[in-house]
């Protein structure tokens, strides 16, 4: 008769030997399963890349007008002055418009400080952010041959009359008279400046020698040449001729004040009548 431990072993042995297998059918099980989620995943993930690539192109290709133009920050600018503006740039696909060219282009033709333009594929659209300039002065220059008359902003750029909301017309008071580019940062000092003046400044003026005047609420004008390295030294001594001169001239008005050496100030008066007012 065999030992009693021998079968014993056998039987385990078995069980174990059935354990395995049955474990292996389970793993196969699993991985089968595993695979055929992975295959299903990649078919849906491909043929939805595959099918927003094929729209992508779609509409990439689809040529836009402007009335798929969204814009943003106008004020004085119209949307009919950006349709006429960018003509040129429709109709046109998506992949053939350059965002950055018609920044620069924008940005040459109209009164704009900033602008960022951007496409969107869906739906095709193109989106202009527009920054306009801040009208701070009425201004006049010679152009061809005649007076054109426009505004400028605190950097000195002309700004158009018909590109300038009426509202922020009305609430500017100080004028420029023959506004030339060579003579911008002499004018963009005076006017960052004015408030140190006493007097409110209401005009600037540069004459056919290029020499500089101002006007104020005070004085009817003030020569500063055509150098004004001197701004500061000028202004206080305006200010300081605006407390002293009331008491000094009796039946007479100053009708201009030369600063061109605000060390040696020289005044051009007038006889008034006594009861003059």
């Amino acid at each position: 008769m065999r030992p009693l431990k021998s079968i014993k072993k056998r039987k385990s042995s078995n069980r174990n030997r059935n354990k395995s297998v049955s474990t292996k059918k389970i793993s196969n099980i699993f991985k089968h399963k595993e695979f055929i989620i992975k295959s299903w995943q990649f078919l849906f993930i491909s043929s939805t890349s595959i099918f927003l690539i094929f729209i992508f192109l779609n509409q990439a290709w689809e040529p836009i007008v402007f009335k798929n133009t969204k814009i943003k920050g106008l004020s004085g600018i119209t949307e009919e002055d950006l349709e006429k503006i960018t003509s040129n740039f429709y109709p046109r696909n998506l992949l053939e418009l350059n965002p950055k060219e018609i920044e620069s282009y924008l940005i040459k033709r109209l009164p704009i400080k900033n602008v960022s333009v951007s496409r969107k594929f869906f739906p095709p659209e193109i989106h202009f952010n527009i920054v306009e300039r801040e009208p701070i002065a009425f201004a006049s220059r010679v152009f061809f041959n005649n007076i054109e008359k426009g505004m400028i902003d605190i950097e000195g750029s002309w700004i158009p009359l018909k590109f300038v909301n009426k509202s922020k017309k009305s609430k500017i008071k100080l004028s420029i008279e023959n506004w030339t580019p060579n003579k911008k940062d002499a004018i963009l000092k005076i006017i960052e400046n004015r408030f140190i003046l006493q007097s409110p400044l209401e005009k600037i003026t540069i004459n056919p020698l290029q020499e500089i005047s101002i006007k104020t609420e005070h004085f009817n004008s003030v020569l500063l040449g055509s150098d004004i390295d001197r701004l500061i030294e000028q202004i206080h001594k305006l200010n300081q001729l605006q407390k002293s001169l009331p008491n000094l001239l009796i039946n007479t008005k100053v009708k201009v004040l030369n600063l061109k050496d605000p060390s040696k100030p020289e005044l051009k008066i007038e006889k008034t009548l006594n009861n003059e007012k």
